[in-house]
């Protein structure tokens, strides 16, 4: 196999992106990461370690069934270091001319079902989407952090977003603290990175994730919160004695909002105070029918928009002002944040890949660590495939289509190479020659390599 990664073209290559990963272990564990990495790649669907076993690796090496099953089940294997990795892979392929736009981390959880009770962490949830049919699930729930980054993909700048780590939410653990953790291990990282941005959904703008968030200059937040928040206008200095007042009035989103329509909503937004952070935050807030209070979406931005837009109109040129000459420019500025946190569904398309076509939610590991090393290891595989067409000139055609037809591509030319090493070794060590070629039994190649 040592003499694979040096003849084979795409499978050297793939090696070459994996090793960083490869090197933090020691060289028997790398071996086996590296080969089920490439059969995870390789194959259309994963069900079970005996299946990988089975249909890939046990005709390219000779590591029992029963190492793999160890190296997944019991080895803690360094998944905070492959995801600082991952960012650092995911950042250098940022083109000079996008450096100034912000990096973006997106954070959500999903939930996955599982028909085992014998399941580490295995419990029964509340499920708003309903997947099942019901508002029930019984299985797990995985807190997950991504990278969005900024790239160029044929003439078109796009935010490409790159799964960094998954975490299986244990029975007495908290999501907001998952959540913090992971923020925190993927800041220490993008501490230089001058602009750092946060996208997450209702549920995950409160407690620890806001003390992380305020603890780095870098990092800022767009988020949906609820329509409920408390907010209030900003403190208005009376020149009085006495402490001035750290908060103005109570806000109202209903009356209080100055709206303009846009298209087939309607926009508002202005500074406030609120009880989430200590600082003013940037409030907007979107409606389709005015009268229908149900209807609000409440936007919070630790940024202002008007930077967010010096970052990202001159470098782009997407959604100028110029193309837009119905809206306001102070209507438009607010704009830009909803733009931003629009891409949060990224990691909802991640999610939906990942469970249709890359096998996640097919592992029958029973243990907390095996089943985050297996969803860890299928983040590293998927990365690579969207990844490599960036870096490595070869595939840079596959940077124009789908993770998927990536997958496909790559698999289908590791096992055409498998499979050429292999006829090649039959005849080397049969010391068939080239004028007998013709005569040996392609039979007993088959019989011998299966």
């Amino acid at each position: 196999m040592e003499t694979l990664y040096q003849k084979s073209k795409i499978i050297s290559r793939v090696r070459k992106y994996l090793s960083p990963y490869i090197e933090i272990l020691t060289k028997p564990t790398g071996h086996k990461m590296f080969l089920l990495l490439l059969a995870i790649m390789s194959m259309q669907a994963v069900t079970s370690i005996q299946h990988i076993y089975k249909w890939f690796l046990v005709g390219i090496s000779k590591i029992s069934q029963n190492s793999y099953y160890y190296l997944m089940s019991y080895t803690k294997l360094p998944l905070d270091k492959f995801a600082a990795l991952t960012i650092r892979k995911a950042i250098a392929v940022i083109d000079e001319k996008l450096a100034k736009l912000p990096v973006l981390l997106l954070l959500d959880d999903t939930l996955q079902a599982k028909f085992g009770t014998k399941f580490e962490c295995y419990s029964k949830m509340f499920d708003h989407a309903k997947h099942e049919g019901t508002s029930y699930l019984n299985g797990h729930c995985f807190v997950a952090l991504t990278i969005c980054i900024p790239v160029i993909i044929g003439k078109t700048m796009k935010y490409l977003n790159i799964p960094i780590r998954f975490r299986l939410k244990g029975d007495k653990e908290n999501k907001l603290t998952i959540a913090s953790e992971m923020i925190a291990d993927a800041m220490k990282v993008l501490k230089d990175v001058p602009t750092v941005i946060l996208l997450c959904d209702s549920w995950y703008p409160k407690g620890e994730v806001l003390k992380t968030v305020e603890s780095y200059e870098n990092l800022e937040l767009i988020a949906n919160v609820r329509v409920d928040t408390v907010i209030y206008d900003l403190p208005q200095h009376t020149g009085k004695r006495g402490r001035p007042a750290k908060k103005g009035g109570k806000l109202s989103v209903y009356s209080d909002f100055k709206f303009s329509e846009v298209g087939k909503y309607f926009i508002a937004a202005r500074t406030v105070m609120t009880n989430l952070l200590e600082n003013s935050v940037y409030m907007i807030v979107t409606a389709a029918n005015l009268d229908n209070h149900r209807g609000y979406r409440l936007f919070l931005s630790t940024i202002a928009p008007q930077k967010l837009y010096a970052m990202f109109i001159p470098t782009t040129g997407q959604f100028s002002q110029e193309q837009n000459p119905h809206i306001d420019s102070a209507t438009f500025s607010w704009l830009i944040p909803l733009y931003f946190y629009s891409l949060r569904w990224n990691i909802e398309t991640m999610f939906y890949e990942l469970k249709t076509f890359w096998s996640f939610g097919n592992y029958m590991l029973r243990s907390k660590l095996g089943i985050e090393n297996f969803v860890n290891l299928l983040s590293v595989s998927y990365t690579c495939a969207k990844l490599i067409p960036l870096s490595d000139s070869l595939f840079a055609d596959f940077s124009l289509f789908s993770t998927q037809t990536a997958k496909h591509a790559f698999g289908d030319a590791i096992r055409k190479e498998l499979f050429l090493a292999q006829f090649v070794d039959f005849i080397e060590t049969r010391h068939i020659s080239a004028e007998h070629l013709h005569d040996f039994d392609i039979l007993d190649f088959f019989a011998s390599s299966f």
